[in-house]
């Protein structure tokens, strides 16, 4: 496999992030159900309760208030349409909801999102939590899809990192734009981070005889170093490893906090040392929209950012009835 396979095999994991997988599903019932309860909050809409005493069925549109990439429609069709009604026992009936776009779309100011019918008590129950989740989603599709094109000319996979408590609903939000994944969870692939290393004194013998001792089978092992002498020593030590493991796991070495410079030096001294072809490489701590093409010329694999979904502006959405 060439090198872009290997890295969207590790750092882009497309079927995770999908409503077929259950461990997604409980993101979203998260950000969508369990959202609606807390608004609720066990005495309802207090508000539309006393002004409207009929429960008759009005018409809604959401629309954009800016151009952005649309995120979030297959969450919400979840929400409104294809689960189980009984998650949602606060509210009077169902929804008809027509989509006009998809995820991934190009949205223009004043485009109409979707179209719904249902009974004025239960759209305006829901509008906030429909409206905070499309607006994440495609606030962070809409920034990922800026950098991603930014960097199209380079061959970097642009992932977001774990500094979010939107969890994997982020991460669906960067693929969506067009971004990669990284890892999903604690369990997902092994990371040994600076916190890890500094516990064992910076030991990467140690760290590999662990690795070796515990037989892993993992998608990717990948190993945080701060400077060019520690990434020469892990990729030694990565070379040893992956000779001597029947595992099929890709080795991933991460450059953190080190300038393009001096991420460019090191790529060049692990290729003369002939450490280079058989690991991925990936930059990270302090990339931004500003820098990240000088990162992308550093000859990395991989640039995790976390201002992805760190500080990330929500595009404008509003919802309509009439």
């Amino acid at each position: 496999m060439d090198r872009k396979t290997i890295r969207e095999y590790t750092h882009k994991v497309t079927n995770f992030l999908s409503l077929e997988n259950n461990a997604y599903k409980q993101w979203v019932f998260r950000y969508t159900f369990l959202e609606l309860e807390k608004d609720l909050s066990g005495r309802g809409d207090v508000t539309t309760n006393i002004l409207f005493k009929d429960f008759s069925k009005v018409n809604a549109v959401v629309v954009a208030k800016s151009d952005a990439v649309l995120a979030g429609i297959a969450e919400i069709k979840y929400f409104l349409v294809d689960a189980d009604p009984n998650f949602r026992p606060s509210l009077k009936g169902g929804f008809e909801v027509d989509f006009k776009f998809q995820d991934g779309d190009l949205v223009q100011e004043g485009d109409v999102i979707m179209e719904i019918k249902a009974y004025s008590h239960d759209i305006l129950a829901v509008e906030r939590t429909v409206l905070n989740l499309l607006m994440r989603m495609s606030g962070v599709a809409t920034f990922i899809r800026e950098v991603v094109e930014k960097v199209k000319d380079y061959d970097a996979l642009v992932c977001p990192t774990r500094k979010t408590l939107w969890g994997l609903i982020d991460k669906k939000a960067v693929l969506v734009g067009g971004g990669g994944t990284h890892r999903m969870n604690l369990a997902d692939a092994i990371l040994i981070k600076d916190t890890h290393l500094d516990i064992i004194g910076r030991d990467f013998d140690v760290v590999f005889e662990r690795l070796s001792a515990a037989n892993v089978d993992s998608r990717f092992i990948e190993i945080e170093v701060e400077n060019k002498e520690e990434a020469l020593k892990c990729a030694e030590g990565f070379a040893k490893f992956l000779d001597g493991s029947s595992s099929k796991t890709i080795g991933v070495i991460m450059l953190d906090n080190m300038s393009p410079n001096e991420i460019s030096d090191t790529i060049a001294a692990l290729k003369v040392a002939g450490l280079y072809e058989n690991l991925l490489f990936e930059a990270s701590g302090g990339i931004d929209e500003d820098n990240v093409v000088e990162y992308a010329k550093s000859g990395v694999d991989i640039l995790s950012m976390g201002c992805l979904t760190n500080g990330v502006r929500s595009v404008d959405m509003s919802l309509k009835i009439g």
